[in-house]
């Protein structure tokens, strides 16, 4: 087995590893029992509310994106779907999740280079207002926690993250290699490929930052979606019985994401989602196998829609290697 294939397999069982001493700790009768208390009725709002959000994922590409070359909205919902779906439960990072979400914008009529150029763009106006989100959450939790030893760390880490995130703005500009290597990966091993020559790829990312009101007003809707998670977890706390505000499971959210990012090698984040809300949750005194159950719910709620998004994208691309000939 080659070196590179092995990474996924040993992140996935450290994952597997933690979760199972999370759960071993906090025993699986009071989570389970916690889930019980979940009616169909609360799920499916909690369904409702991350449909909403990725709503407002694909209309803050569509502004990066201009409305060029097929880039409807529709398709890029479906393109939004299947870039969370592949992120969250392949068996690779989030990467893979950005190649294969320009893939399936690209492979609805959405030139390579377009494609490449609006995921690059997208991502990272997606990641400065995930660092705009948590410095919101950091400072409610400031504000009704203020001796949680975890604020402090995720200050650190939050100055940390401003400067790469400009070093990130600043590199796409100069058409850094990693950028062509995702855009080549976007277009895959075929004459698709010639499509994000380097000139052309850059040529696309200057378009997109020549109009920077554009990138403001995406910043804008993935900064309300980035509260949007914070609603959804509101929803999910609340189905399963814990009476937290509004503003706690915004910050429960917000301090969530920054501890994610730094498990972002790790398949699915399997492990580290589990601990980092129980110990999020205990800072706003919600039980452990509460905080555990909420994300198992959330969890599930991204198998119900990944599921599904997967089997159709495997389809599409299945066929679309198939010869000409067996497609009548």
């Amino acid at each position: 087995m080659k070196r590179i294939g092995i990474w996924p397999a040993l992140t996935a069982l450290l994952g597997l590893v933690l979760f199972t001493i999370v759960v071993a700790w906090l025993g699986w009768s009071d989570v389970l029992h916690a889930l019980a208390q979940v009616r169909l009725a609360g799920f499916a709002e909690y369904l409702l509310a991350q449909a909403a959000i990725v709503a407002g994922l694909a209309a803050a590409w569509r502004v990066v994106l201009r409305n060029r070359n097929g880039g409807k909205f529709w398709l890029l919902y479906w393109g939004r779907l299947v870039r969370d779906a592949a992120g969250e439960f392949l068996p690779f990072s989030h990467v893979g999740g950005f190649v294969l979400g320009g893939r399936a914008i690209a492979l609805g009529g959405v030139t390579f280079a377009d494609a490449a150029a609006s995921t690059l763009a997208d991502i990272t106006v997606e990641f400065l207002s995930e660092l705009i989100f948590i410095a919101i959450g950091l400072m409610v939790l400031s504000a009704l926690a203020p001796n949680d030893h975890l604020v402090l760390p995720i200050a650190i880490g939050l100055g940390m993250a401003i400067i790469g995130g400009a070093g990130f703005v600043f590199a796409q500009k100069g058409g850094n290699r990693i950028f062509r290597a995702l855009a080549m990966r976007i277009a895959g091993r075929s004459e698709d490929a010639v499509a994000v020559r380097a000139d052309r790829l850059q040529a696309a990312l200057d378009a997109i930052y020549a109009e920077p009101h554009r990138l403001l007003g995406a910043g804008a809707l993935h900064l309300a979606c980035w509260i949007g998670t914070g609603a959804a977890g509101y929803i999910a706390f609340h189905a399963l019985g814990a009476p937290i505000s509004l503003p706690q499971a915004i910050a429960i959210e917000a301090m969530l994401h920054a501890i994610l990012a730094v498990g972002f090698f790790i398949p699915g984040r399997i492990g580290v989602q589990e601990a980092a809300y129980t110990l999020l949750g205990s800072a706003f005194g919600v039980p452990a196998d509460i905080a555990l159950s909420v994300s198992l719910l959330r969890r599930a709620r991204g198998l119900v829609i990944a599921v599904p998004v997967l089997l159709v994208w495997q389809g599409i691309e299945a066929r679309r290697l198939r010869p000409a000939s067996t497609r009548r």
